[in-house]
């Protein structure tokens, strides 16, 4: 488990590190207890770590912590918030319910709070690995079969795919027989690709046993992707993925483009394109798309018609503050002062 304390006042935030290190819940292991002194501190991490649980005080100087919990949760739907508050005010508390935090807690902060609080985390925590872990199976049937089809090529295949989500979608048949449909086309992929020698596939691979609820939704998500994908490929543009992701984050480098955006664009399921983005170019998603914007931002920046403010939103960052920080710790300089590196007047 990974959690994030992120709160400006530094005893407050020591106080909750320790009292956090001194729980003790049979089979929780706290892997990291990270901190941040404001919400643009926080706002960098979340770029590119995940955690499970975030306690995050709701008055901050520059970004305070609704801002920061409205940003971010879509993108981490599997952290739980925690608001910290000194205002014992039920507006703050339904603002911060609204906003998709799981807790609230009034300053001062007790032991007694912490280990309450940390009790029905860890109870949501424990549920969700247990729905996590029956997902990633199916997920990962479905990557096989998503990957095996970008490498055959096989057009059939595909039609046969597209011929039972629709009939899934439209409840033509019943959900109980799609299974065997889904585990017949993955041993014949896996045949072919064997032949093929494309991909090294465990042999001891083993198909989910039963029909659920989310294989379905999963299975019709990926069949919907597919056909954007034969689409494109049927007018003649053969696909790369990654390459075809990194052209797209550069078209689209204003936009706030995530992992799922782009993997779910070219039909595959996000965990497993985030580990092949990885395998492939050695760096992150998000890793990948900051050093993308800095590269773009450096050359700019080589121009004197455009005003760093204009930089800042022409990239997909919405302040300059936070844009000139991430542009130093890139670069080791601020956009003015690169500027003047160059000998550019500014």
């Amino acid at each position: 488990m990974k959690i994030l304390i992120i709160e400006d006042e530094y005893m407050i935030r020591k106080g909750i590190r320790h009292q956090l290190g001194n729980l003790d819940f049979q089979g929780i292991c706290i892997e990291e207890i990270m901190e941040a002194e404001d919400g643009i501190e926080a706002d960098e991490l979340l770029l590119t770590h995940s955690y499970d649980i975030i306690f995050t005080d709701i008055n901050m100087p520059d970004m305070d912590g609704l801002t920061l919990l409205s940003k971010w949760a879509d993108q981490h739907k599997n952290t739980q918030w925690v608001i910290i508050s000194g205002h014992d005010s039920f507006q703050y508390a339904q603002k911060a319910i609204c906003h998709g935090a799981k807790d609230y807690i009034l300053k001062p902060i007790t032991r007694e709070k912490i280990v309450t609080t940390f009790e029905r985390l860890v109870a949501t925590y424990k549920s969700k690995q247990i729905d996590f872990i029956e997902v990633k199976e199916i997920d990962l049937m479905l990557s096989i079969l998503v990957e095996a089809i970008w490498v055959l090529d096989e057009e059939g295949m595909r039609d046969t795919i597209v011929e039972w989500a629709y009939k899934i979608d439209k409840k033509q048949v019943h959900l109980s027989y799609y299974q065997n449909v889904l585990n017949d086309m993955l041993r014949t992929l896996v045949e072919r690709l064997d032949r093929k020698g494309s991909i090294n596939l465990n042999t001891s691979f083993e198909i989910v046993g039963n029909t659920t609820e989310e294989m379905t939704i999963l299975f019709i998500e990926h069949c919907q992707t597919m056909i954007k994908t034969v689409r494109e490929q049927r007018k003649g543009k053969i696909i790369d993925p990654i390459e075809a992701a990194k052209e797209y984050m550069l078209k689209n480098i204003g936009e706030k483009v995530n992992l799922d955006d782009v993997a779910q664009r070219l039909g595959f399921n996000s965990s497993y394109f985030s580990q092949l983005f990885k395998k492939e170019t050695g760096q992150t998603f998000v890793e990948y798309r900051i050093n993308l914007r800095m590269e773009v931002a450096k050359k700019l920046l080589e121009q004197n018609e455009m005003r760093i403010i204009d930089i800042c939103n022409e990239i997909g960052y919405d302040d300059a503050p936070h844009f000139t920080k991430t542009f130093k710790k890139y670069t080791g300089y601020s956009p003015t002062e690169y500027r003047n590196s160059l000998g550019i007047d500014v």
